[in-house]
C-alpha cells in the first residue's frame, strides 16, 4: 500500500511534528503500507516565516533526518517528507527520501518557488529527483511544482512510476488538487501521490483534497477539504497499468522537434 498524511503541523515545534509523522507512519505501516507521503515542510510548519525557516533548518545528516530515518526503520516503511534544509549558506525547500531500512534514497530541492515569500526564504533547486521507495522508481516534487507540465514529463522521461508530491497549496487554488492532479497523472500515464496541509495557517487556508490519483487520471483515494487524514490505497492498484497499455499516450505522442522550433509566419 501507498499511504498519504493531510494535517496541519505545530508551528516552529519540529519534536512535535516528529512525534505526528511516527504516529502516521505507524498506523500506515500496521495496515501494509510500503510508503507514506507527508506534506511540505511538515517538519516545520509552512508559514512560519523567513527567519524562522531558517533558524530550523538543518542538514540532511542533521537529527531530525535521523529521527525520520529511525521511524521508517523500526516500522519497515518508506517516508517521504518536507522539510527546510539547510546546505552551506543556503536553505532549500526540500523533500527528503528515506527507505524502508532507515537509508536515505535521495533528496529533492523544490526547483519551482511560489510567490515571493517563497523566493525570499529558500533557495531554487536545480536537479530532479528519482528515487527507487516500495518497489517504484519515484519522481519527486514539491507543491507548485506539480503544475508544471514539464516538471512531470521529465520525471516520467527519468523513469519514475510514481510520482509523489508534498504540498502546502492554499486558497484561492482549489482546483490544483483536483483538475491538475488528475491531468499531470493522465497525460504521463503514472498515478500521482499528493499530500497537502489542511486548515488556517495565519494568512492562509489550506485545501486540503489531498489524494492519491491512479495512471488512468482518476481518483483512488481523496481526502476531504477539512481534518487530518491518512489515505491508504493498495499497491496493486497504484501499480495498475505500468508497463501495459496507458489509456494516454501523449507522453509518447508529444512532438517537442516541432513545438521547441517556434512559430513561424
Amino acid at each position: 500500500m501507498i499511504a498519504v498524511f493531510q494535517d496541519l503541523p505545530a508551528a516552529g515545534l519540529k519534536s512535535a511534528n516528529i512525534i505526528a509523522m511516527e504516529r502516521a507512519t505507524q498506523a500506515a505501516a500496521a495496515v501494509g503500507s510500503r510508503l507514506i507521503v507527508f506534506p511540505e515542510l511538515f517538519l516545520t510548519g509552512y508559514n512560519i516565516g523567513r527567519q524562522a525557516l531558517h533558524e530550523l533548518a538543518e542538514p540532511v545528516d542533521g537529527p531530525s533526518v535521523e529521527a525520520i530515518a529511525d521511524i521508517a526503520r523500526r516500522h519497515g516503511i518508506g517516508v517521504i517528507a518536507g522539510m527546510p534544509e539547510k546546505n552551506g549558506g543556503n536553505v532549500f525547500n526540500a523533500a527528503v527520501a528515506v527507505d524502508e531500512t532507515g537509508a536515505i534514497a535521495g533528496l529533492y530541492r523544490k526547483i519551482h518557488l511560489f510567490g515571493p515569500a517563497e523566493r525570499s526564504a529558500f533557495t531554487p533547486g536545480s536537479e530532479i529527483c528519482v528515487v527507487l521507495l516500495a518497489g517504484l522508481r519515484v519522481g519527486l516534487a514539491v507543491c507548485y511544482d506539480i503544475e508544471f507540465p514539464e516538471m512531470a514529463r521529465a520525471l516520467v522521461g527519468a523513469g519514475a512510476e510514481l510520482i509523489c508530491a508534498p504540498t502546502a497549496n492554499m486558497s484561492p487554488y482549489w482546483e490544483v488538487p483536483t483538475t491538475l492532479l488528475r491531468a499531470r497523472a493522465l497525460e504521463n500515464g503514472v498515478p500521482v501521490a499528493y499530500a497537502n496541509l489542511v486548515g488556517d495557517d495565519g494568512e492562509l487556508t489550506y485545501t486540503g483534497m489531498s489524494c492519491i490519483v491512479g495512471a488512468d487520471g482518476r481518483d483512488l483515494a481523496r481526502a476531504g477539504v477539512q481534518g487530518r487524514a491518512l489515505l491508504c490505497c493498495s499497491h496493486d492498484y497504484v501499480a495498475a497499468g505500468l508497463g501495459g497499455d496507458q489509456l494516454s499516450t501523449q507522453a509518447n505522442d508529444v512532438r517537442l522537434d516541432f513545438l521547441s522550433a517556434g512559430a513561424t509566419n
